[in-house]
């Protein structure tokens, strides 16, 4: 293997709290239910829209664009920075570009956002490639697309190709870019719904992913 894509939220940093503190501000704006803070932890992985399609079943989706404008109201400007890197997280990252793999990061988090995210974590000399949805959240916002985005835009080898994530949705968006799956049990995902979704490695904590790499 040569190159690793990083999924953001629950794998690369725990971003509930700003995640959700965003959720119950958009629910309060438009008049939705709260659906409590269990149920929005789920939201943290897949795109708000594939999230409020799911646990929304009655919002009218001509209404998504208000939705995310509220969530976006409060994540982009306070939400963004309520979050902490995991642990041992910048020391995996080194040592695994010391061994010469090519990071990137495939996030469904708007990519304006994630290129302010990485330097904030002082990441940014780990990454080749950092590559989001469109900031609309409406028009590349599926792990699949934004995968196939990525490695198109980083000119990658599919056969060469780890997708890391944390939520079916990361192995997901591996499987159909023909891409080896490495599904992660420190995030917001567990061993059940990886390995359900084609989780073809599971990694649990930060330390165990070079290792875990090197069984593909």
């Amino acid at each position: 293997m040569r190159y690793l894509f990083f999924d953001f939220d629950g794998t690369i940093a725990d971003t509930q709290e700003g995640i959700i503190n965003a959720l119950e501000y958009m629910v309060e704006k438009l008049d939705m239910e709260n659906l409590g803070k269990d149920v929005y932890r789920q939201f943290i992985g897949p795109s708000l829209t594939y999230s409020l399609k799911k646990f929304y079943p009655d919002f009218p989706k001509e209404r998504y664009p208000e939705a995310i404008k509220a969530y976006q109201a409060f994540y982009n400007t306070k939400g963004v920075y309520q979050l902490k890197i995991y642990p041992h997280m910048k020391d995996t990252l080194e040592k695994l570009d010391a061994a010469g793999y090519k990071l990137y990061v495939s996030s469904v988090k708007p990519e304006s956002l994630i290129k302010k995210l990485i330097p904030h974590l002082g990441l940014e000399n780990y990454f080749s490639g950092l590559y989001g949805a469109s900031d609309d959240e409406m028009t590349r916002t599926a792990k699949t697309e934004i995968l196939k985005y990525g490695m198109q835009s980083a000119g990658v080898d599919s056969k060469q190709t780890v997708m890391i994530g944390d939520r079916l949705t990361d192995m997901k968006g591996g499987i159909d870019n023909g891409v080896h799956t490495l599904g992660v049990l420190y995030g917001f995902g567990d061993r059940q719904e990886l390995e359900e979704s084609g989780a073809q490695e599971i990694a649990k904590e930060v330390v165990d992913i070079p290792e875990t790499i090197k069984k593909f």
